[in-house]
Formats: structure tokens, sequence, C-alpha cells
């Protein structure tokens, strides 16, 4: 049953690391407004998906795993670590993460580039209307699934754990992918972490994903509609916390409120209280 919290941005002062929050956030928030100028040139062309590289792999065995996956123009997986190193913190866990890193090849097929360079996309941007005449179906999303799998299943299997010690996780396009890979190959993960979140236009499959969710959303985001976020966490059960002043970008509570709930799902813990302050 989705359950949805409505929250104002306050400042957290109730952890002894709220500065290294604090700039991660800050990090994180630069980056995202670069991504969010870039979106303007998406293509239609095809292409996408092909060609993701491993990325940053997880650099210790532990008794968990945490695959964080960027969103669309992010400079790299390895740019999100010290964001997921804050999240995980003080599980009670060892964790190994994993931030892969999307291809580029789907952007250079369509001939567009960012400052000379194509632009790393899981698959062709999902956008509020369609495209001449035409709706968007996601392409690529299929081979970028599969590169998740074969990812998951190998740092599984070196760290010698089950699906169920891996959580998913990703923001903007990155949450899209996550959640289109526990509906299909790895729907026996632990839970899915989707950070501005949404779904594929595909949405009608995603009505029994197993996989514990939760979605952060903006209120006033300008690149994932919030009714999107909405959309999402009722297709798939999930519960949604949304930002009531905040956009694309990301702020300290949210921070807070995933290492919370991914702390809950590490330790296999089955019911949450959403609105619950970390």
């Amino acid at each position: 049953m989705t359950r949805t919290t409505t929250t104002t941005t306050t400042t957290t002062t109730t952890t002894t690391d709220a500065a290294e929050v604090a700039r991660a956030v800050r990090r994180v928030n630069r980056r995202i407004a670069l991504a969010v100028r870039a979106f303007a040139g998406t293509t239609n062309e095809a292409g996408w998906g092909r060609g993701a590289a491993g990325g940053t792999a997880a650099r210790r065995a532990g008794e968990r795993l945490f695959v964080w996956l960027h969103g669309y123009a992010d400079v790299s997986g390895a740019s999100w670590r010290e964001f997921c190193e804050v999240i995980a913190r003080g599980s009670g866990y060892e964790t190994s993460i994993a931030c892969p890193d999307a291809p580029r090849e789907g952007a250079r097929a369509g001939g567009w580039s960012v400052g000379g360079d194509a632009p790393r996309a899981w698959f062709k941007p999902r956008l509020h209307v369609k495209r001449d005449g035409r709706a968007w179906t996601c392409d690529g999303l299929e081979d970028s699934v599969a590169r998740v799998v074969r990812l998951v299943d190998e740092e599984r299997a070196r760290l010698g754990i089950e699906r169920g010690d891996v959580v998913l996780g990703g923001f903007s396009q990155g949450a899209c992918l996550a959640l289109a890979c526990a509906k299909r190959e790895l729907s026996d993960v632990g839970g899915v972490l989707a950070v501005r979140g949404y779904l594929p236009n595909r949405s009608h499959e995603f009505s029994d994903i197993k996989p514990k969710t939760l979605i952060l959303a903006g209120g006033n985001d300008p690149l994932v509609p919030l009714e999107w976020s909405l959309h999402a966490a009722t297709m798939t059960g999930g519960d949604v916390v949304v930002r009531e002043n905040l956009g694309h970008d990301l702020c300290v509570e949210d921070v807070f409120h995933a290492r919370l709930w991914i702390h809950r799902r590490f330790r296999g813990q089955k019911t949450d209280d959403v609105a619950a302050s970390p």
C-alpha cells in the first residue's frame, strides 16, 4: 500500500555528521545543475543503452551491496560514491558500493554533445511530451537492465551474498532503471531507492513489483514532474516522500531519510513508518 508524505525542507541538526552530509549534497547538486542544462539537447536517435562500463566497482568485500545508478548526462558513477558512502554509513554492516557508468553511444548516434563530449545515458530519455507524434519508449532500457543484472550478480558472487542483501538505488534516469531492474530479473533484491524517480512509459508493467520501494520526489521538479513520481509510487506500491519546495536538486533531509530507509532494508525489516524522522 502506497504511503505519501509531504514535507518542507528544514535544517537537520540531529546527527554528528550533518556537515559531511551537507557537503555531499552540495557536490551532488552542482552536478545535477549541469545535467539539467544538458537535458535540453536530448535526441530521438537510436543507440541508447549499449556499452555501459563497470565504472567504480565495489572496492572491498562486505555483507551488503549498494548499487547506485547515476542520472542522465552525469559525469560518471564514481561522482556519486561520497553520496552513497554517507547513506550507507552506520548501518552496522560492512557495505560494498558499486557505481557503474552509463554509456555515451546513444547521444553519439544522435550527433549531440555537451562541451564536445556525448552525455552518458542509460536509455533514450522520457520527456513530458511526445516528439514527432511518437510516444517516448525509453529505447535502450533493456540493454541497460541486462548490464545492471550482470554487475549485481558478479559482485554478489564475489562477496558471497544473496540478492536479498542487495539494495538498488538511482537518481532520475538511474532511478527509473533501478525500478525496471527490480521489476524484471532483480525482483528479489532487498529494496529500491528511487531519488527523483519515475517509470518508463510502459508503467502498466509495474503493478506487481516485489522489492520494497522508496521514492524521494521534489514538489517543483522541472524534469521529473511530481505526478510521475506519485504515479510510480502508486504502480509499484512503494512509499513516496515529497519535498514540497525542492526541484530536481536534493536536500540534507533526503540523505537522512534515505539512510534510515536503507539501514532498515539491510536489516531485512519489512515495515516502515515512511514519515519517521531520521
